[in-house]
């Protein structure tokens, strides 16, 4: 076929590359997503009914490849990671959905941590803090195992794509090195589970909601100075703790929502589904081609 049509090419006197793989390969015409996890799947803080990134990464997907995309959206705000799979195991809907997906979303961890932190945030020391995290690594690591393992039973085929957590504090609490350190301790989690997993892609929203509009290094060093000369050493001080219980003041970074200084808000969850649709990009012949 392809030797055929480089024959009438040649004939017409028209000279110009023509790939192969556009010729023998057809994109699909829809695609099966099927999002997994916590709050940021279920898409708390969007205001436009979008389900957080699902729905407009699904848009940018038919807008970028021509392709019908449909969503099935199990996100559950508070749930871990044990708690997410217990929940997929008992959705009969849920299982059903996954084995047809075609690309597969996992957020996953943020509860885990938080829990773990608000249990260690009365210690005396950042390192005690910090050693209350490293101690809940290998219960994590199970869990979050587990999960991907149960996904892959269901479909040896999509490709999953395992977002990384930020630190949603972090322009409260920018001089509190160690809240970043904890939150890449769980990433770090997530990152080395995706590498060592041909079917896993790792999605990483540290930086981008983490830092927020506060970019570049010295935006983030007056930050940190802010907080030094505030003397904010905990999100127990008083001035953190107005500021975060204040649903009327505006967040100070812009990408997360005024609602529970938490969440992405409309920005936030823009900026995940850009981070997500470019990755996917990279490896669109797993989940785009027939």
């Amino acid at each position: 076929m392809y030797k055929k049509i480089m024959r009438c090419l040649v004939a017409m006197g028209t000279v110009f590359l023509v790939n192969i793989s556009t010729v023998d390969a057809a994109n699909k015409k829809s695609i099966n997503f099927v999002a997994v996890g916590d709050s940021l799947t279920e898409g708390v803080g969007d205001t436009t009914s979008q389900q957080g990134y699902t729905k407009r990464t699904a848009q940018t997907l038919t807008d970028k490849y021509n392709v019908g995309v449909k969503t099935a959206n199990y996100g559950k705000a508070g749930d871990r990671s044990d708690q997410i799979l217990k929940r997929i195991k008992a959705n009969p809907r849920a299982i059903k959905q996954l084995k047809n997906a075609d690309v597969i979303t996992l957020t996953v961890g943020g509860n885990d941590l938080q829990q773990t932190l608000f249990k260690a945030i009365f210690s005396k020391s950042r390192q005690e803090v910090t050693r209350y995290v490293s101690q809940a690594m290998p219960d994590y690591t199970e869990n979050l195992t587990s999960l991907v393992q149960f996904i892959k039973k269901q479909n040896k085929d999509a490709p999953i794509y395992l977002f990384g957590n930020y630190n949603p504090l972090y322009v409260y609490l920018a001089n509190r090195d160690d809240l970043n350190a904890d939150v890449k301790i769980y990433n770090d989690i997530n990152a080395n589970l995706a590498s060592a997993d041909k079917q896993v892609r790792y999605v990483s929203t540290f930086k981008t909601l983490t830092y927020g509009q506060y970019t570049t290094k010295k935006d983030r060093e007056k930050l940190r100075t802010s907080a030094k000369l505030a003397n904010r050493g905990s999100i127990n001080n008083s001035m953190v703790t107005k500021a975060l219980q204040d649903k009327a003041k505006s967040e100070r970074n812009h990408y997360i929502t005024t609602q529970d200084h938490y969440h992405p808000n409309d920005i936030g969850y823009d900026k995940m589904s850009d981070l997500l649709v470019k990755k996917m990009a990279v490896n669109k012949q797993e989940w785009l081609k027939k």
